[in-house]
């Protein structure tokens, strides 16, 4: 494998886990979680 695709490859995972923690951080707001859902919810 070569070191630049490698690099881009832990890259893609790095951002990917960084999405994950803030997703997750957010979901300890519930009032966030709480508008979200409304939002989600007037689509329909």
């Amino acid at each position: 494998m070569a070191p630049r695709f490698r690099t881009r490859r832990l890259l893609g995972w790095a951002v990917a886990a960084l999405v994950l923690a803030l997703v997750f951080l957010a979901y300890l707001r519930p009032s966030m979680v709480f508008s979200v859902a409304n939002q989600l919810w007037s689509c329909f």
